[in-house]
């Protein structure tokens, strides 16, 4: 439950961590329990080819728990495949991919859904002439026993299904700068507000793993900066494992605990960012894109 001290006009008067600390808590009541050890997605030896393209060979991956785990590689790396084969939007010719200990390389991005797999898009894919709030609110009532069946009913599990999916919206609202815009429609907010929306949108959802397609397309360095600062200390606070294509490298290395590089659907490098930095292989790949990575 949501207590506040307010001045006269409405204003919240709670220090911003006290007011941080009451919305974790209640975005963790409302998530699943996160997992702490161990890989919660892996991929082993896939491949993919379309046609007479190879567009992954031989690939093998691991997110761990309470991690962020980065995916980079130049243009035509084979990152969108591999990132579609993880979240089931694309099948593999060879190899396999299990979430959470269960094998899903053919289950549908539904079932690893439920599975706790989120994952956000390159493109918005956020209702443009619904509000903030009720952006927000598909995917809290989602995560909720009953979903939006439930929510439409009027009995008491009801609306106390209402009242906790609400509350934890505005936990989201807080926690990823959204608060101002709750009533907003969110086709006429800019396109970082836009993708902040997808992303709680996603964590509302039972997130246990967050997959993000370029996050941060369409924004300037400072709000690339911004929102991947957001990602991370929400990753680190709640727990989550999160896995992130990103052409923003140096962002990659600052914010991941691990990262795989593909060139031409090969993985050329994996290891912690000391690691990839200084890979000989992973400079000749970006040379050209990234001058320093």
């Amino acid at each position: 439950m949501i207590t506040q001290r307010t001045s006269p006009d409405g204003v919240d008067l709670r220090a911003p961590e006290e007011r941080r600390a009451e919305a974790l808590a209640i975005l963790e009541d409302h998530l699943p329990e996160q997992v702490k050890s161990g890989a919660v997605l892996e991929a082993r030896n896939v491949s993919k080819a379309f046609g007479g393209l190879q567009a992954l060979s031989d690939i093998s991956l691991q997110v761990g728990a309470a991690q962020t785990t980065g995916l980079i590689g130049p243009n035509g790396a084979g990152k969108s495949t591999m990132f579609d084969v993880l979240n089931g939007f694309t099948i593999p010719d060879t190899g396999t991919v299990s979430a959470f200990g269960q094998d899903v390389t053919r289950s549908s991005p539904w079932v690893r859904a439920k599975l706790g797999m989120s994952r956000t898009f390159q493109a918005n894919h956020i209702a443009m002439n619904m509000s903030v709030e009720e952006n927000l609110l598909i995917g809290a009532h989602l995560c909720l026993e009953g979903g939006l069946f439930q929510a439409a009913l009027r009995t008491p599990k009801a609306y106390s299904t209402e009242r906790s999916a609400r509350e934890a919206v505005r936990a989201v609202g807080y926690l990823l700068d959204l608060e101002p815009l709750m009533t907003v429609r969110a086709g006429v907010l800019d396109f970082g507000s836009q993708r902040r929306i997808e992303i709680g949108r996603s964590l509302l959802g039972g997130a246990r793993l967050v997959l993000l397609d370029e996050a941060t397309a369409g924004l300037d360095a400072v709000e690339a900066h911004g929102l991947l600062e957001l990602v991370k200390r929400l990753q680190i606070d709640l727990g989550l494992a999160v896995l992130i294509i990103e052409h923003h490298v140096r962002s990659v290395m600052n914010m991941c605990d691990m990262i795989y590089v593909l060139d031409q659907g090969t993985l050329i490098c994996s290891g912690p960012p000391s690691v990839v930095r200084n890979d000989p292989q992973v400079r000749e790949a970006y040379l050209g894109e990234e001058r320093s990575v």
